[in-house]
């Protein structure tokens, strides 16, 4: 299905009278920001549609905030929808907002959801390796096998940078970096980690395979880098919201399209950078790409939305912002539900269990952060005990079926159970 662009004129003959009973009887649709494309598919009378879409375009720009992406003019409006994004990110995400505890940050939910950026970010670029098998790549840190495994190794390696970077105004060096670190050692004849591409072998299509967007001249590249730093500057300067200039930044990639392969993970590697740079610190365990995967067709859209409408960014804003939504409310029930798995373990080890005190202290350290690694070196500095009784404690655990272990390189480590339904598992194991 062809996507149906919006008329090249408005008919400017309407009076502010029939603009805003049109707005008024449309409020709904106003309310979602459709696109002339939705519109078409809603209204059969075609001057009746016509008439309405002048009607919210002379609103949209009398109230839309501008800036510049590739040296043209873009526009974005804040619709309630993102206005809600921002404030919930604020309350949610904000420093010590939704920011896991130290046990929490140590438990093996934790370690999956920062996992689950790099594999899915991968997977929705192409990379056919199944969740649980990227999953056993990164917790076991083996070597690629092949292409796609490198994919979700290079992603890995960016949310680890990401989360090391400090607080200095972004630079083209900076989203240089960031390329080379998401694609090298993948295939670098074909992505060129950390360099801008050398032709104009590339362009958007729409949904029929026609031309939408040509990206700008290959020559111009290094320049629209800098700009685009310069723009986000500027919007820092002007007291932007975070999300709304991270959003931006992610649009500005796909738009410029600067590298030959590598350019969404790279752009929603700016988008974690941005806001992990100012203080939202939970984002570093909250996965977008996870539900923009599940999503793929409506994010290509949203593109394709903004792309059309006179670079009108609200489209692809907004579905942003309902993605980052429903990512940080997955990721407050996710950490609700570790409390209270936790809160369970320790409750039923205490009535079912008898353990001596150092085995307790133990235990203690491991139901805090369900799921986590134990090792003999780590109790030993944790609870200040010598190395070879820190070793029999964990080894009198696991024996009890309270722990399990793992070999890692030459020696072993000690899995705390990650629910009380797995623990009942290896107990039952046990005594079979």
């Amino acid at each position: 299905m062809k996507l149906r662009r919006p008329p090249a004129q408005l008919i400017d003959s309407l009076s502010i009278s029939e603009i805003n009973s049109l707005l008024a009887s449309h409020a709904e649709w106003d309310e979602r920001y459709l696109h002339f494309d939705e519109l078409y598919r809603r209204v059969s009378d075609g001057q009746m549609r016509e008439k309405l879409w002048s009607a919210l375009k002379f609103k949209r720009r009398s109230s839309a905030q501008h800036f510049v992406i590739a040296d043209q003019t873009v526009t974005c409006n804040l619709t309630a929808k993102i206005t809600a994004a921002m404030s919930a990110v604020d309350r949610m995400t904000f420093a010590r907002n939704g920011e896991p505890t130290d046990e929490d940050a140590a438990s093996y939910l934790m370690s999956q959801l920062i996992m689950e950026e790099a594999i899915s970010s991968s997977q929705l670029e192409g990379a056919a390796t199944t969740s649980r098998v990227a999953m056993e790549l990164l917790a076991v840190g083996r070597a690629p096998r092949n292409e796609d495994e490198s994919m979700i190794m290079g992603n890995w390696r960016l949310m680890q940078h990401i989360a090391t970077l400090g607080d200095a105004p972004l630079t083209r060096a900076d989203i240089l970096e960031i390329h080379h670190i998401a694609c090298a050692g993948i295939n670098d004849d074909k992505y060129r980690p950390g360099a801008v591409r050398d032709n104009n072998d590339v362009f958007v299509a729409g949904r029929d395979g026609e031309i939408i967007h040509q990206p700008p001249d290959y020559q111009r590249l290094n320049s629209l880098l800098d700009a685009l730093c310069a723009e986000v500057a500027w919007l820092e300067q002007q007291g932007t919201h975070p999300l709304l200039v991270a959003c931006v930044m992610h649009f500005a990639i796909g738009y410029i399209h600067p590298f030959n392969d590598g350019n969404g993970r790279t752009a929603r590697g700016l988008f974690y950078h941005h806001l992990i740079r100012h203080g939202y610190s939970a984002f570093r365990y909250i996965s977008i790409s996870k539900l923009l995967k599940a999503a793929a067709v409506k994010y290509g859209i949203s593109y394709l939305y903004s792309e059309t409408d006179e670079m009108d960014l609200t489209y692809f804003v907004q579905f942003q912002c309902e993605v980052v939504m429903r990512a940080v409310n997955a990721f407050t029930e996710q950490i609700a539900t570790l409390h209270k798995e936790r809160e369970r373990l320790v409750t039923w080890v205490e009535e079912n269990m008898t353990l001596a005190k150092g085995e307790l202290d133990i235990m203690a350290i491991a139901l805090n952060a369900p799921g986590s690694l134990l090792s003999s070196a780590g109790i030993k500095s944790r609870l200040g005990i010598a190395d070879n009784t820190a070793r029999a404690r964990l080894k009198n655990l696991t024996e009890q079926g309270l722990l399990r272990p793992l070999k890692e390189g030459k020696g072993t480590v000690y899995q705390a159970p990650v629910s009380l339904r797995k623990l009942q598992e290896w107990l039952k194991k046990r005594e079979g």
